[in-house]
């Protein structure tokens, strides 16, 4: 190859291998930071719920009252022997909701299920309270930026029971949902729920006067961790209850023996990343930067 070749060829490929070098340089920078979640802790319930009943902050006295900045939403989560038990409260001065339309609600997933809204290959379960809806909630699948299905319009059942109420400009929603699920649909997480098991959730406020305006969080910006069952040495006696209601709504309520003791709860972060698969980048980083040396080396020592 003679000089004017070389050059030739130097001046076409080395700007694709500093660009190749750059990017492969910041790829493991940004899959990193996809992988960090905040841990949120749903604890065994100690105290139960009665969920068709008024807001009772007493009955929430047994588990830890989260923030959600993004959607500004405060939330709670604790867990019985038979389901799981959540608290939503937000504002309708969130985006200017109007009092019919407002909505708000959480994004149930699968782990390692990073999309906003799901996917179309991995939905998620959306449990959405409103004024708008007969009974005030209903359940979605979520599948990427498409608009929401209710679970059944595709055939299945909804799962949760919930009562929501509007106190001045506070919305509090309190649902109940089971573990032993009927008719769920298979993108739904909640049958894989045990002490110690965790799944991806998100969480959004709107409107639904303003379609497509409203605030949510990530899939990847959040893990509910279920907490290991309380251990025992004293035995104490507790009512456990699912939703208390009428009209044809299932009331689930359940005498239940348990014993208490302080208890830690222990969360199980997502699935980190995989360390074989930096090594690798780092290997290309590593030989695409010694080319782009070697090229700039003959370079000059040819100028």
């Amino acid at each position: 190859m003679n000089l004017v070749a070389a050059h030739n060829w130097r001046s076409v490929f080395a700007p694709i291998i500093i660009a190749l070098f750059v990017l492969l340089s910041v790829a493991p920078i940004q899959q990193a930071s996809a992988q960090a979640a905040t841990v949120i802790t749903a604890t065994s319930a100690t105290v139960p719920v009665n969920i068709r009943a008024p807001y009772s902050p007493s009955e929430w006295s047994d588990t830890q009252m989260i923030t959600i900045p993004t959607a500004t939403m405060t939330v709670a989560f604790k867990y019985n022997t038979t389901g799981l038990l959540f608290l939503m409260q937000w504002s309708n001065g969130t985006l200017n909701c109007h009092n019919q339309t407002c909505f708000g609600g959480i994004e149930l997933g699968f782990l390692n299920n990073t999309a906003v809204m799901g996917s179309a290959v991995t939905p998620t379960i959306m449990v959405l309270l409103s004024p708008s809806f007969k009974g005030g909630y209903d359940e979605f699948i979520s599948h990427a930026e498409s608009t929401p299905s209710t679970v059944e319009s595709m055939g299945y059942k909804t799962q949760s029971t919930c009562a929501l109420t509007l106190s001045v400009t506070t919305y509090t929603g309190q649902c109940y949902r089971p573990f032993k699920l009927n008719n769920p649909s298979p993108y739904d997480p909640s049958p894989t729920l045990v002490a110690g098991s965790s799944i991806e959730i998100g969480f959004a406020v709107g409107d639904f006067a303003s379609p497509g305006v409203h605030a949510a969080t990530s899939m990847a910006s959040y893990v509910l961790v279920l907490g290991p069952p309380s251990t025992t040495t004293t035995s104490t006696s507790s009512t456990s209850s699912g939703p208390s209601s009428t009209s044809g709504s299932t009331t689930s309520t359940t005498q239940t023996s348990t014993t208490q003791t302080s208890t830690t709860h222990t969360a199980s972060p997502p699935a980190g990343p995989n360390v074989t698969y930096y090594w690798l980048e780092l290997a290309v980083v590593v030989v695409g930067y010694s080319i782009f040396l070697l090229i700039v080396m003959l370079r000059y020592q040819r100028s």
